[in-house]
C-alpha cells in the first residue's frame, strides 16, 4: 500500500517513565518525573499523551522496595488529538524496557523472570490519564503484609485489552499492542488505556531473589500511527517501523506531562 508522506500521521510519546529507578533493599539515587522529557515524533495532526499520575518518586515510589511492597504505577496513553479536522483514530503500542541502574538492558534470564513477576494489572484500579490518586480493591498500595505469589497469580501482567507483540518483543523489551474491547486496535480521540497498574514484590521472596533482581528501571514508551488508510493494524505497524528505521519523523520536544 502506498501513502503520501503528508497524510501519514505517526507519533511517539516517548520514555515518560524512563527515569524510574527501583531500589531494592538499600538507598539509591533516583530521578523525578519532573526531569523527564517526553519526545514526540509526528508527521501530522495526530497527538497522543503518556502519563502515570499515581507514580510519584517525590514520595519515594519505587525506592527501597522489600518483600510485600506494593505501589501504584499506571502508564496510561490517551489520544489527545484535536478534533478540528475531524476524527483521527489511531493504533497504539507500548514498550517496556527493563534496564539496570545504569540504563543498560538486563540480560540475566533469572533476574528478568523475577522482574516479570512484579508487574500487574488490577481492573479495579480507578485512576486514569487525568485522574490522580486512583484506588483499587484488589492490589492495594502499601497494604500490610502485602501479597504472596499465589495471590498475585490471580492478576494478569498487563491489561487484557493489550496483547504482547511476540515478533517485536525481546526478553528485556516487552512490546504490547492495544487491541481494545472490540479487538480492532482503534484508539479514538479522547479515549485512553492503562497498560498496568501495580508494582508488587511478593511477600514470599527471599534475600537471594531480592539480590538477584537488584535495582532496575522500567522505561515505558508509547507509539501511535493513524489507522485511516491501512487495511490492518499489522500493516500500519510495518509502516511505523519503516518510519522509525528511516529516521523520517519530525521530533518535537515537550516537558513531562505529569
Amino acid at each position: 500500500m502506498k501513502m503520501s508522506r503528508g497524510k501519514r500521521n505517526v507519533l511517539f510519546a516517548g520514555a515518560l517513565s524512563c527515569a524510574m529507578l527501583f531500589g531494592i533493599g538499600n538507598t539509591m539515587a533516583y530521578f523525578t518525573e519532573n526531569s523527564v522529557q517526553t519526545n514526540v515524533f509526528t508527521t501530522g495532526d495526530l497527538d497522543i499523551g503518556l502519563k502515570e499520575p499515581d507514580w510519584d518518586p517525590n514520595e519515594n515510589d519505587g525506592k527501597n522496595m522489600y518483600p510485600g511492597y506494593t505501589v501504584y504505577k499506571n502508564p496510561t496513553v490517551k489520544n489527545i488529538t484535536s478534533d478540528k479536522n475531524g476524527d483521527e483514530p489511531c493504533y497504539v503500542r507500548m514498550s517496556v524496557d527493563i534496564l539496570n541502574s545504569q540504563g543498560t538492558p538486563i540480560t540475566d534470564d533469572q533476574a528478568l523472570n523475577l522482574i516479570y513477576k512484579t508487574i500487574y494489572f488490577d481492573k479495579t484500579f480507578t485512576g486514569g490519564y487525568d485522574k490522580k490518586e486512583g484506588k483499587a480493591t484488589g492490589l492495594i498500595q502499601d497494604r500490610i503484609p502485602g501479597y504472596n505469589l499465589a495471590q498475585l497469580a490471580a492478576y494478569p501482567m498487563v491489561n487484557p485489552l493489550w496483547t504482547k507483540d511476540t515478533a517485536r518483543s525481546t526478553a528485556s523489551k516487552l512490546v504490547f499492542n492495544y487491541m481494545g474491547a472490540k479487538g480492532d486496535g482503534i484508539l479514538n480521540i479522547g479515549e485512553e488505556s492503562t497498560l498496568f497498574t501495580n508494582i508488587a514484590i511478593p511477600t514470599d521472596w527471599n534475600q537471594t531473589q531480592m539480590q538477584k533482581v537488584g535495582n532496575y528501571q522500567l522505561k515505558v514508551t508509547a507509539q501511535a500511527i493513524q489507522s485511516k488508510g491501512f487495511a490492518t493494524q499489522s500493516e500500519a505497524y510495518r509502516m511505523l517501523d519503516e518510519e522509525i528505521k528511516g529516521g523520517t519523523l519530525q521530533e518535537i520536544n515537550r516537558g513531562s506531562e505529569n
